[in-house]
């Protein structure tokens, strides 16, 4: 199905990648080859945009944002010639015994007149997947916590969508992106009256968080005359 409020849905697909291997790189093997595979992405049906980075936390930690036009063209992208493409050309320098795996949401921006969070122009984005998700949290948490926190100090902005998928046999899961200037502003934030007098906000319609963590977004393609 298709986002009801027609918000494309973006696929993110997780990679584990030694932090060794140099994926900007446009002199090294893993860089030309990680290049020839965004080139794949960039040609595929529906195409909207990209953006690809890694955890400071754990370096090997990689995701590569796509953002397509419909639902059907991510799932169809998957069973595709050109996505076994990409597996080839990738498979060299992933970690040994790991696979690429896949999502889905519609990443809404709550705070589109802001830097996205999910681009090389924001340092460092906040995320967490809330679990078995209900209509307190989509029609009344969350919208108040993105009220809350876009006027702390330190926060840029904020992306959020509900998963196709299970996580950690969930149902129901939202994905949540939030864009700070700094790892620091944002763990500072957590330590703050503001935030253990609201952060009750955050527990309301959900069964907790998984994959708490940071991204920092080290590349991104545009679809030529697209506006973000």
């Amino acid at each position: 199905m298709e986002a009801a409020d027609m918000v494309p849905y973006t696929q993110i697909l997780y990679l584990s990648v030694p932090q060794e291997q140099e994926l900007e790189s446009s002199t090294s093997d893993t860089g030309l080859a990680w290049s020839k595979a965004l080139d794949v992405v960039e040609q595929s049906q529906g195409f909207v945009r990209l953006s690809w980075g890694r955890s400071p936390e754990d370096r090997s930690k990689v995701q590569l944002h796509t953002v397509r036009t419909t639902l059907a063209q991510h799932q169809n992208f998957l069973y595709s010639a050109a996505y076994d493409h990409i597996l080839q050309l990738i498979q060299p320098f992933l970690i040994p015994d790991t696979k690429p795996f896949a999502r889905h949401a519609p990443l809404k921006h709550f705070t589109p007149e802001r830097r996205s969070p999910l681009s090389p122009s924001t340092p460092v984005t906040g995320s967490a997947v809330y679990v078995s998700t209900d209509v307190t949290w989509h029609e009344g948490a969350w919208p108040l916590w993105t009220h809350i926190v876009r006027h702390v100090p330190g926060c840029i902005g904020i992306v959020g969508g509900e998963l196709v998928e299970q996580v950690d046999g969930k149902s129901n899961c939202y994905l949540v992106y939030v864009g700070w200037e700094s790892i620091k502003a944002h763990e500072d934030y957590h330590h703050t009256k503001h935030f253990a007098s609201r952060r009750v906000v955050l527990g309301l319609g959900n069964d907790g968080y998984r994959e708490y963590g940071h991204m920092v977004f080290e590349g991104e393609r545009v679809k030529p005359g697209v506006k973000l």
